[in-house]
């Protein structure tokens, strides 16, 4: 997992996809964006979200990838998200090759707090998920970006 400055995007650019993000970011009001899934090009996609921040449950579900990555971007808002080691988790749901996700649970956990001033990019072997309160109940809008790896 990669959590940085989104000032600091570009220092990520050898990843497959990470000049779409930058491009997309740097070419529309992504506060104006409506909510949806936008086609980026070369296997890559922006899904852009709304909601209210929960409370965190008694077992957090995590979830994880196989075939694309996220970078994941609080444009509005604040919001705990929460990761773990794959191989720290234990199985909850089988993967759904469609959507590309699968769940688990763990134990333990790390988190750190998306605030629209960083971003995070979580791998594969990464189990995570966002949407927990950071603070106090508020709206959240976010891009989750997709990338093909």
């Amino acid at each position: 997992m990669i959590s940085d400055g989104i000032k600091f995007l570009s220092r990520y650019d050898y990843i497959p996809g990470i000049s779409k993000v930058i491009n997309f970011l740097n070419e529309n009001d992504v506060l104006a964006i409506e909510n949806g899934k936008y086609d980026l090009g070369d296997e890559c996609s922006v899904k852009v979200m709304e909601y209210v921040t929960h409370e965190e449950p008694e077992e957090v579900l995590l979830e994880a990838h196989r075939e694309y990555l996220d970078l994941q971007i609080a444009v509005k808002g604040t919001e705990t998200f929460v990761f773990q080691a794959i191989d720290l988790g234990e199985p909850a749901i089988d993967y759904d090759k469609k959507k590309d996700v699968e769940f688990y649970t763990a134990q333990y956990y790390n988190s750190l707090v998306l605030d629209g001033s960083n971003f995070v990019i979580v791998f594969p072997n990464d189990l995570h998920v966002g949407n927990i309160i950071a603070g106090e109940e508020c709206s959240v809008k976010k891009l989750v970006f997709k990338l093909k790896i």
